[in-house]
């Protein structure tokens, strides 16, 4: 092998090698962001779990906690999901 394609080959190993560290790195980034989703769920379940099991003795209009929403956001077209989620609570308890 002459040692043009040898210098050749060797610089695609370089590159190959610096590729899988940035992998390493890239898989535990995702980890980190997949574990702290993962405490973001759980932490959302659980206090779903105690929005609930509270509107059972405090109870909410669902008109009242929408239009709330509605002035914090200022319109209600930015918080579709809230709004949602606001029948979905309501129906759980």
């Amino acid at each position: 092998m002459s040692d043009f394609m040898l210098s050749q080959v060797m610089g695609l190993l370089t590159r190959v090698s610096d590729d899988l560290g940035k992998v390493g790195t890239t898989a535990s980034q995702l980890d980190t962001l997949l574990g702290a989703i993962d405490d973001l769920s759980a932490n959302v379940f659980a206090t779903q779990a105690l929005l609930c099991l509270l509107l059972k003795d405090h109870p909410v209009k669902a008109e009242e906690a929408k239009a709330w929403i509605t002035r914090q956001v200022g319109d209600a077209d930015n918080a579709p999901k809230a709004l949602g989620l606001v029948d979905l609570l309501l129906a759980q308890k």
